[in-house]
Protein backbone atom coordinates (compact mmCIF):
# COMPACT_ATOMS: atom_id res chain seq x y z
CA UNK A 1 0.00 0.00 0.00
CA UNK A 2 1.11 3.91 -0.91
CA UNK A 3 1.87 6.33 1.99
CA UNK A 4 -0.27 9.06 1.59
CA UNK A 5 2.00 12.13 0.85
CA UNK A 6 1.33 14.17 4.10
CA UNK A 7 2.61 10.90 6.17
CA UNK A 8 5.78 10.93 3.88
CA UNK A 9 5.88 14.34 4.34
CA UNK A 10 5.88 14.37 8.19
CA UNK A 11 8.27 11.53 7.92
CA UNK A 12 11.20 12.82 6.36
CA UNK A 13 10.82 15.83 7.97
CA UNK A 14 11.46 13.58 11.05
CA UNK A 15 14.34 12.11 8.86
CA UNK A 16 15.92 15.38 8.78
CA UNK A 17 15.29 16.74 12.16
CA UNK A 18 16.85 13.27 13.42
CA UNK A 19 20.06 14.21 11.63
CA UNK A 20 20.76 17.10 12.45
CA UNK A 21 20.35 15.96 16.65
CA UNK A 22 22.98 13.77 15.87
CA UNK A 23 25.22 16.07 14.64
CA UNK A 24 25.72 17.44 18.27
CA UNK A 25 25.03 14.24 20.15
CA UNK A 26 28.61 12.43 20.57
CA UNK A 27 29.21 12.27 24.01
CA UNK A 28 27.34 11.09 26.89
CA UNK A 29 27.63 13.81 29.68
CA UNK A 30 25.21 14.16 32.84
CA UNK A 31 26.09 17.07 35.65
CA UNK A 32 26.63 16.21 38.97
CA UNK A 33 25.82 19.40 41.34
CA UNK A 34 27.95 17.98 43.89
CA UNK A 35 31.24 17.09 42.10
CA UNK A 36 34.04 19.00 43.02
CA UNK A 37 35.24 22.01 40.74
CA UNK A 38 38.69 20.01 39.67
CA UNK A 39 36.71 16.63 38.52
CA UNK A 40 34.43 19.34 36.77
CA UNK A 41 36.92 21.21 34.61
CA UNK A 42 38.87 18.28 34.10
CA UNK A 43 35.34 16.46 32.49
CA UNK A 44 34.88 19.79 30.78
CA UNK A 45 38.47 19.42 28.95
CA UNK A 46 37.86 16.25 28.20
CA UNK A 47 33.88 16.89 26.24
CA UNK A 48 35.95 19.57 24.58
CA UNK A 49 38.71 17.41 23.07
CA UNK A 50 36.31 14.89 22.29
CA UNK A 51 34.55 16.70 20.65
CA UNK A 52 37.45 18.60 18.57
CA UNK A 53 38.90 14.92 17.98
CA UNK A 54 35.74 12.71 17.36
CA UNK A 55 32.61 14.26 16.39
CA UNK A 56 33.18 14.45 12.76
CA UNK A 57 33.40 11.18 11.69
CA UNK A 58 31.90 9.92 15.09
CA UNK A 59 28.85 11.93 13.90
CA UNK A 60 28.99 10.76 10.18
CA UNK A 61 28.38 7.57 11.03
CA UNK A 62 25.87 7.81 13.59
CA UNK A 63 23.65 10.22 11.60
CA UNK A 64 24.03 7.88 8.44
CA UNK A 65 23.14 4.24 10.39
CA UNK A 66 20.61 6.13 11.54
CA UNK A 67 19.26 7.47 8.50
CA UNK A 68 19.67 3.94 7.15
CA UNK A 69 17.92 2.35 9.81
CA UNK A 70 14.89 5.08 8.95
CA UNK A 71 15.08 4.15 5.62
CA UNK A 72 14.62 0.33 6.02
CA UNK A 73 11.97 1.03 8.54
CA UNK A 74 9.97 2.97 5.67
CA UNK A 75 10.62 0.33 3.05
CA UNK A 76 9.37 -2.39 6.00
CA UNK A 77 6.36 0.41 5.99
CA UNK A 78 5.56 0.17 2.43
CA UNK A 79 6.05 -3.21 1.86
CA UNK A 80 3.38 -4.04 4.23
CA UNK A 81 0.05 -4.51 3.36
CA UNK A 82 -1.77 -3.56 6.05
CA UNK A 83 -0.05 -1.52 8.49
CA UNK A 84 -0.97 1.58 11.24
CA UNK A 85 0.74 4.34 9.62
CA UNK A 86 -0.10 6.62 12.13
CA UNK A 87 1.20 4.41 15.01
CA UNK A 88 4.30 4.07 12.57
CA UNK A 89 4.77 8.29 12.70
CA UNK A 90 3.74 8.52 15.98
CA UNK A 91 6.67 6.12 16.72
CA UNK A 92 9.74 7.66 14.83
CA UNK A 93 8.27 11.61 16.17
CA UNK A 94 8.63 10.20 19.95
CA UNK A 95 11.71 8.41 19.19
CA UNK A 96 12.98 12.02 17.71
CA UNK A 97 11.65 13.80 20.74
CA UNK A 98 13.71 11.60 22.96
CA UNK A 99 17.23 12.56 21.11
CA UNK A 100 15.81 16.10 21.47
CA UNK A 101 15.25 15.55 25.24
CA UNK A 102 19.33 13.90 25.14
CA UNK A 103 20.68 17.01 24.04
CA UNK A 104 18.78 19.41 25.91
CA UNK A 105 20.22 17.32 29.16
CA UNK A 106 23.68 17.97 27.40
CA UNK A 107 23.44 21.38 26.66
CA UNK A 108 21.98 22.23 30.10
CA UNK A 109 24.57 20.72 32.10
CA UNK A 110 27.49 22.24 29.94
CA UNK A 111 26.07 25.16 30.35
CA UNK A 112 26.17 24.86 33.86
CA UNK A 113 29.33 23.80 33.99
CA UNK A 114 30.57 27.39 32.65
CA UNK A 115 28.37 29.15 35.25
CA UNK A 116 30.57 27.68 37.26
CA UNK A 117 33.89 28.17 35.91
CA UNK A 118 32.92 32.04 35.16
CA UNK A 119 31.68 32.18 38.93
CA UNK A 120 35.34 31.30 40.21
CA UNK A 121 37.45 33.37 37.51
CA UNK A 122 34.89 36.46 38.94
CA UNK A 123 36.20 35.47 42.53
CA UNK A 124 40.03 35.13 41.63
CA UNK A 125 39.90 38.69 39.46
CA UNK A 126 37.84 40.39 42.65
CA UNK A 127 40.29 38.81 45.43
CA UNK A 128 43.56 41.53 46.12
CA UNK A 129 46.85 40.37 45.01
CA UNK A 130 48.71 39.94 48.15
CA UNK A 131 51.60 42.59 49.08
CA UNK A 132 55.06 41.51 49.03
CA UNK A 133 56.74 40.99 51.99
CA UNK A 134 59.80 43.45 52.30
CA UNK A 135 61.38 41.80 55.01
CA UNK A 136 62.23 38.53 52.70
CA UNK A 137 66.21 37.62 53.13
CA UNK A 138 67.01 35.65 50.36
CA UNK A 139 69.93 35.88 48.34
CA UNK A 140 72.17 34.65 45.41
CA UNK A 141 75.97 34.98 45.16
CA UNK A 142 75.59 37.57 48.23
CA UNK A 143 73.17 39.82 46.50
CA UNK A 144 69.78 40.45 48.11
CA UNK A 145 66.96 40.50 45.30
CA UNK A 146 65.53 43.80 44.72
CA UNK A 147 62.25 42.49 43.86
CA UNK A 148 61.10 42.74 47.34
CA UNK A 149 62.61 46.78 47.68
CA UNK A 150 61.43 50.13 46.37
CA UNK A 151 64.08 51.26 44.29
CA UNK A 152 64.62 55.17 44.41
CA UNK A 153 61.41 56.37 46.41
CA UNK A 154 60.53 60.33 46.48
CA UNK A 155 61.96 62.19 49.01
CA UNK A 156 59.22 62.27 52.02
CA UNK A 157 58.97 62.81 55.51
CA UNK A 158 56.44 60.61 56.00
CA UNK A 159 57.76 57.07 54.50
CA UNK A 160 60.28 54.54 55.55
CA UNK A 161 62.01 52.48 52.62
CA UNK A 162 64.82 50.43 52.01
CA UNK A 163 66.42 51.20 48.97
CA UNK A 164 68.60 49.34 46.90
CA UNK A 165 71.38 50.09 44.95
CA UNK A 166 71.42 46.36 43.20
CA UNK A 167 69.81 47.68 40.29
CA UNK A 168 72.91 49.74 39.42
CA UNK A 169 74.97 47.36 38.15
CA UNK A 170 76.91 48.74 35.03
CA UNK A 171 76.89 52.14 36.22
CA UNK A 172 79.38 53.49 37.28
CA UNK A 173 77.52 56.27 40.25
CA UNK A 174 74.33 55.15 42.21
CA UNK A 175 72.31 58.23 43.12
CA UNK A 176 69.81 57.89 46.24
CA UNK A 177 67.33 60.35 46.61
CA UNK A 178 67.59 61.62 50.18
CA UNK A 179 65.30 61.37 52.83
CA UNK A 180 64.69 60.87 56.33
CA UNK A 181 64.09 57.16 58.16
CA UNK A 182 65.72 55.95 54.62
CA UNK A 183 68.01 53.09 54.47
CA UNK A 184 70.45 52.90 51.44
CA UNK A 185 71.55 49.81 50.39
CA UNK A 186 74.85 49.57 48.60
CA UNK A 187 77.39 46.43 47.44
CA UNK A 188 81.27 46.33 47.78
CA UNK A 189 83.92 43.91 46.90
CA UNK A 190 86.98 43.06 48.27
CA UNK A 191 90.02 44.81 46.61
CA UNK A 192 88.00 47.70 45.24
CA UNK A 193 87.46 50.77 47.18
CA UNK A 194 83.13 52.67 46.90
CA UNK A 195 83.45 56.22 47.03
CA UNK A 196 80.39 57.86 49.20
CA UNK A 197 80.11 61.46 48.68
CA UNK A 198 77.32 63.78 50.49
CA UNK A 199 76.39 67.33 50.24
CA UNK A 200 78.86 69.76 49.50
CA UNK A 201 79.32 72.12 52.56
CA UNK A 202 77.95 69.94 55.34
CA UNK A 203 80.66 67.96 57.70
CA UNK A 204 80.76 64.62 59.26
CA UNK A 205 80.39 64.43 62.87
CA UNK A 206 80.55 60.90 62.82
CA UNK A 207 80.88 57.13 61.63
CA UNK A 208 80.08 53.91 63.02
CA UNK A 209 79.57 50.66 61.92
CA UNK A 210 78.33 47.59 63.35
CA UNK A 211 81.17 45.08 62.43
CA UNK A 212 84.32 48.14 62.17
CA UNK A 213 86.53 44.60 61.89
CA UNK A 214 85.31 43.70 58.57
CA UNK A 215 85.61 46.58 57.46
CA UNK A 216 87.76 49.98 55.98
CA UNK A 217 86.72 52.81 56.58
CA UNK A 218 88.52 56.62 55.54
CA UNK A 219 87.04 60.14 55.08
CA UNK A 220 88.62 63.01 53.11
CA UNK A 221 86.73 66.54 51.97
CA UNK A 222 87.12 67.44 48.29
CA UNK A 223 86.19 71.24 47.46
CA UNK A 224 83.84 71.17 50.37
CA UNK A 225 82.54 67.74 49.59
CA UNK A 226 82.69 65.63 52.54
CA UNK A 227 83.85 61.63 51.08
CA UNK A 228 83.82 58.39 52.61
CA UNK A 229 85.90 55.69 51.40
CA UNK A 230 84.68 51.48 52.23
CA UNK A 231 86.01 48.52 51.35
CA UNK A 232 85.59 44.55 52.90
CA UNK A 233 88.29 43.63 54.47
CA UNK A 234 86.93 40.05 54.13
CA UNK A 235 85.33 38.01 51.70
CA UNK A 236 81.88 37.72 52.67
CA UNK A 237 80.54 40.00 54.88
CA UNK A 238 76.98 42.42 55.50
CA UNK A 239 76.92 45.42 58.21
CA UNK A 240 75.28 48.73 58.49
CA UNK A 241 77.04 51.79 58.87
CA UNK A 242 75.91 55.26 60.42
CA UNK A 243 77.29 58.51 59.49
CA UNK A 244 76.11 61.83 61.10
CA UNK A 245 77.11 65.15 59.60
CA UNK A 246 76.51 67.98 60.31
CA UNK A 247 72.96 69.06 58.61
CA UNK A 248 71.72 64.56 57.96
CA UNK A 249 72.35 61.34 58.97
CA UNK A 250 73.05 58.30 56.67
CA UNK A 251 71.33 54.89 57.41
CA UNK A 252 73.47 52.82 55.22
CA UNK A 253 73.24 49.09 54.67
CA UNK A 254 76.95 47.26 53.31
CA UNK A 255 76.98 44.10 51.26
CA UNK A 256 80.03 41.74 50.01
CA UNK A 257 78.89 40.98 46.42
CA UNK A 258 81.03 39.48 43.67
CA UNK A 259 80.49 43.32 41.80
CA UNK A 260 80.40 46.63 43.50
CA UNK A 261 79.20 50.45 43.21
CA UNK A 262 82.48 52.61 42.56
CA UNK A 263 80.25 55.91 43.26
CA UNK A 264 77.69 56.93 45.64
CA UNK A 265 75.86 59.93 46.12
CA UNK A 266 72.61 61.51 46.74
CA UNK A 267 70.46 64.13 45.50
CA UNK A 268 68.59 66.89 48.16
CA UNK A 269 65.15 68.02 45.94
CA UNK A 270 62.87 68.84 48.88
CA UNK A 271 66.09 70.71 50.69
CA UNK A 272 67.05 72.72 47.24
CA UNK A 273 63.62 73.27 46.40
CA UNK A 274 62.80 74.88 49.86
CA UNK A 275 66.09 76.88 49.40
CA UNK A 276 64.85 77.71 45.44
CA UNK A 277 61.94 78.98 46.96
CA UNK A 278 63.30 81.51 50.21
CA UNK A 279 66.21 82.98 47.26
CA UNK A 280 63.34 83.49 45.00
CA UNK A 281 61.75 85.40 47.94
CA UNK A 282 64.75 87.59 48.94
CA UNK A 283 65.27 88.41 45.42
CA UNK A 284 62.04 89.72 45.27
CA UNK A 285 62.74 91.89 48.13
CA UNK A 286 65.93 93.13 46.68
CA UNK A 287 65.63 93.77 43.37
CA UNK A 288 65.83 97.35 43.92
CA UNK A 289 68.54 97.49 46.27
CA UNK A 290 70.99 98.11 42.81
CA UNK A 291 68.82 101.24 42.12
CA UNK A 292 70.49 104.75 42.78
CA UNK A 293 66.94 106.35 43.25
CA UNK A 294 66.72 108.20 46.16
CA UNK A 295 62.89 109.57 45.58
CA UNK A 296 60.33 108.80 43.16
CA UNK A 297 61.02 111.64 40.77
CA UNK A 298 64.17 110.37 40.00
CA UNK A 299 62.51 107.26 38.42
CA UNK A 300 62.03 107.31 34.57
CA UNK A 301 59.20 105.44 32.92
CA UNK A 302 58.55 107.70 29.83
CA UNK A 303 59.70 104.71 27.02
CA UNK A 304 57.77 103.37 23.94
CA UNK A 305 57.71 99.73 23.25
CA UNK A 306 57.07 98.34 19.86
CA UNK A 307 57.05 95.52 17.85
CA UNK A 308 55.97 91.45 17.50
CA UNK A 309 56.82 89.24 20.53
CA UNK A 310 56.57 88.97 24.07
CA UNK A 311 57.00 92.50 24.60
CA UNK A 312 58.24 93.22 28.46
CA UNK A 313 56.10 94.61 30.96
CA UNK A 314 58.03 97.53 32.15
CA UNK A 315 61.01 99.52 31.78
CA UNK A 316 62.23 102.41 33.54
CA UNK A 317 65.83 104.26 34.66
CA UNK A 318 66.93 105.45 37.58
CA UNK A 319 69.46 107.94 36.03
CA UNK A 320 72.33 105.12 36.14
CA UNK A 321 70.60 101.90 35.06
CA UNK A 322 68.03 100.91 33.32
CA UNK A 323 65.13 97.87 33.85
CA UNK A 324 63.20 96.07 31.66
CA UNK A 325 61.03 93.60 33.14
CA UNK A 326 58.84 90.81 31.76
CA UNK A 327 56.20 89.04 32.60
CA UNK A 328 57.95 85.33 32.29
CA UNK A 329 61.76 85.05 31.92
CA UNK A 330 62.04 80.97 32.24
CA UNK A 331 60.05 80.67 28.37
CA UNK A 332 62.57 82.68 26.13
CA UNK A 333 65.07 85.12 26.82
CA UNK A 334 66.09 87.05 23.82
CA UNK A 335 69.16 88.97 23.51
CA UNK A 336 69.78 92.61 24.02
CA UNK A 337 70.89 94.91 21.47
CA UNK A 338 71.70 98.81 22.32
CA UNK A 339 72.54 101.68 20.40
CA UNK A 340 74.85 103.88 22.17
CA UNK A 341 74.95 107.52 22.00
CA UNK A 342 76.95 109.34 18.89
CA UNK A 343 76.98 105.62 17.30
CA UNK A 344 74.52 104.03 14.27
CA UNK A 345 74.85 100.68 14.87
CA UNK A 346 73.52 98.32 17.60
CA UNK A 347 75.68 96.22 19.67
CA UNK A 348 75.12 93.39 22.05
CA UNK A 349 75.08 94.40 25.77
CA UNK A 350 75.62 92.79 29.06
CA UNK A 351 73.27 92.60 31.63
CA UNK A 352 71.98 91.04 35.16
CA UNK A 353 68.69 89.06 35.55
CA UNK A 354 67.06 89.15 38.50
CA UNK A 355 63.37 88.23 39.17
CA UNK A 356 62.48 88.20 35.85
CA UNK A 357 64.18 91.57 35.06
CA UNK A 358 67.10 92.57 33.15
CA UNK A 359 69.35 95.42 34.75
CA UNK A 360 71.84 97.24 32.69
CA UNK A 361 74.62 99.15 34.15
CA UNK A 362 73.85 102.37 31.48
CA UNK A 363 70.84 104.61 30.19
CA UNK A 364 70.32 104.14 26.51
CA UNK A 365 67.91 105.80 23.58
CA UNK A 366 67.44 103.00 21.59
CA UNK A 367 67.42 98.96 22.33
CA UNK A 368 66.50 96.00 20.68
CA UNK A 369 65.13 92.43 21.93
CA UNK A 370 65.66 89.77 20.08
CA UNK A 371 64.10 86.67 19.85
CA UNK A 372 64.51 85.46 16.40
CA UNK A 373 65.02 86.85 12.88
CA UNK A 374 61.11 87.78 12.74
CA UNK A 375 60.53 88.67 16.49
CA UNK A 376 62.12 91.75 17.47
CA UNK A 377 60.71 94.39 19.86
CA UNK A 378 61.80 97.86 19.91
CA UNK A 379 62.58 99.94 23.25
CA UNK A 380 63.13 104.05 22.72
CA UNK A 381 63.60 106.27 25.41
CA UNK A 382 61.68 109.56 25.10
Amino acid sequence: MILSKNIKKKIALMVVTTSFSFAFMNVNYTYAADQDIDSLIQNQQQILNQLNEKKAQKANDEISTRISDLENELKDINSRKQYDAEGAVNALATQINDLKNQLSIQTDAQQKIMDELKKIEDQQMSQPVPASDSTDNSTDNNVISNTKYLINPGPSADVSYTQDAVNSQGNSTMTFKYAPNQLYKIYCRTGYLTDLSFKPGEKIKFVGGGDTSAWAVNSTEVNGVPHLYVKPVVQTSATNLIVTTDKHSYQIILNTSDWYNPMVTWTYENEDHIANMIQQQNDAKTTTDKFNATSYDQLNFDYLITGDGDKPTMVFDDGTKTIIKFKNLNQKMPALFIREQGKKVLSLVNYDIKDNCYIINKIFSNAELRYSDKEIIKIKRK
